[in-house]
């Protein structure tokens, strides 16, 4: 899924788990009207170390896996985020020694 960056969250954590979630819109237009939506993804494991609010702004491309779980009768669903790559805004604070720093938990592009 590619869009913007909107923002990040600061790690949040329960026990020895810890997550940040991040807030991709998209904009498409169909007939005329464009039309804007909002994702919120989860951000844990390996991809927390590498992840940057120097991202937020910036044009991105998240790959993800859709998790839901069943919990009382109800379902809930969670975009789990596992790479993105993104070119940083120019001006944007960070030390990037790749043009497109990707966040990534394995090196063969397989979400687990």
């Amino acid at each position: 899924m590619k869009g913007v960056v909107s923002s990040l969250s600061e790690i949040q954590s329960r026990g020895n788990f810890s997550w940040r979630n991040l807030l991709l819109t998209t904009t498409r237009e169909i007939k005329g009207k464009e039309y804007t939506d909002v994702y919120e993804f989860q951000v844990s494991g390996n991809s927390l170390d590498t992840l940057s609010e120097s991202c937020v702004g910036c044009e991105a491309e998240i790959m993800f896996n859709i998790r839901s779980r069943e919990y009382n009768g109800k379902y809930y669903t969670n975009l789990s985020m596992w790479k993105m790559e993104y070119t940083p805004n120019e001006g944007s604070a960070g030390n990037y020694s790749k043009p497109t720093p990707s966040v990534e938990t394995s090196d063969d592009d397989l979400p687990f």
